[in-house]
């Protein structure tokens, strides 16, 4: 039996409602709190305000500049606000973006120095604060993982950060804040959760608990995630559980080549990142199938698919071509895309002798 470690430090209240108990789950000594969010979730979702309902007894600010893919001025705009409030705790609130943003503020409102200096290596000085998460997507998981992602638009990049104190202290994943997405979104983030569940599953870190936690997560995803772009209420809250299984995975697993060479369309096409990744996915099974170390494991994963007509067919019946020709994408960009991803530590964790080449002819054959 294979040797693994599992640390999973979040508490998570999961279920409609659960929202009401988030004063009583966070500790008196914690007076003073930032609210990160954006302005579409605060006026959109209801989340924002069921959450200044329960804080009433609390200091709170409202942060709401949060941008999709946050930026680093992002980050030093909510570290000047929470370091004037004397902030105590994050909370972010909204999708992958505000949760992302509010892990990298709460580095900042305690460090001295810049994000950028952070993910080149450079040690913090203290924990970051502790940080709440409460999402209104179904996606990115960031509620139960110590990962952010940030761009660099200067450089056109985009990168990971991670630290065990920033695992959320508590989520509460609450599917009514959900309801409100629009159908892009629905999609565009259940098909981040399912491209983390199995790149977590094909990870050379994957462990057999991972595994379990991670195909869970793809059978819900494929069973609920058209229900769910309906606005199915009952699928939506499956996604909800979805998303968080496939955080948990990606956790323990990590993301693995697909991920990264999501970032560039993602970057230099504004394409959701979600969409981005499930655009590639079918390119990359079949790559993963006939290069990797492991295509038994990728075969396994692909029959998971057999009843909706394959990967791709999976992806397309949710509106989301898979040919990179259709988003303007031309063959002159692959080596530049091939470029930035090679250089990235997921690289490491994939099971395949991946090159530029290689990675260079996924797109190409994606055109």
């Amino acid at each position: 039996m294979q040797d693994f470690d599992f640390h999973m430090p979040t508490r998570v209240l999961f279920g409609e409602g659960r929202i009401e108990e988030l004063e009583s789950n966070i500790a008196p000594r914690f007076k003073r709190i930032l609210i990160v969010t954006e302005k579409n979730v605060a006026r959109l979702s209801g989340a924002v305000e069921a959450a200044l309902a329960q804080l009433s007894s609390r200091e709170f600010t409202v942060f709401t500049d949060v941008e999709e893919n946050p930026p680093f001025s992002v980050l030093e705009s909510g570290r000047k606000l929470g370091v004037e409030s004397g902030v105590q705790m994050v909370i972010g609130i909204g999708g992958g973006s505000a949760m992302d943003a509010a892990k990298g503020i709460a580095v900042l409102a305690s460090n001295e120095g810049h994000m950028e200096d952070f993910m080149d290596g450079h040690p913090l000085t203290h924990d970051p604060l502790p940080v709440v998460c409460i999402p209104t997507t179904s996606g990115t998981g960031s509620e139960v993982t110590p990962y952010a992602v940030f761009t660099d638009r200067e450089k056109k990049t985009k990168g990971g950060f991670t630290h065990p104190k920033l695992f959320p202290v508590l989520s509460v994943v609450d599917p009514t804040f959900t309801y409100s997405m629009p159908e892009r979104i629905i999609v565009g983030t259940g098909l981040d959760a399912l491209t983390h569940a199995i790149e977590a599953a094909l990870s050379t870190l994957a462990s057999p608990m991972s595994d379990m936690i991670a195909i869970e997560s793809i059978q819900t995803v494929l069973k609920s995630l058209k229900k769910a772009s309906q606005k199915d209420e009952q699928a939506m809250g499956e996604m909800a559980y979805a998303s968080m299984l496939a955080g948990i995975a990606i956790t323990h697993g990590g993301t693995i080549l697909l991920h990264i060479m999501g970032y560039p369309l993602t970057v230099f096409h504004g394409i959701h990142h979600g969409t981005a990744n499930a655009i590639l996915l079918p390119a990359f099974m079949n790559y993963m199938k006939t290069e990797s170390r492991i295509p038994r494991k990728v075969e396994r994963i692909e029959c998971l698919f057999n009843s909706f007509g394959g990967v791709e067919a999976f992806v397309t019946d949710l509106g989301v071509s898979t040919r990179l020709s259709d988003y303007g994408i031309t063959e002159s960009e692959i080596e530049q895309f091939a470029g930035k991803v090679i250089v990235k530590g997921d690289i490491e964790i994939t099971p395949a002798d991946v090159t530029e080449e290689a990675i260079a002819g996924i797109y190409r054959s994606t055109m």
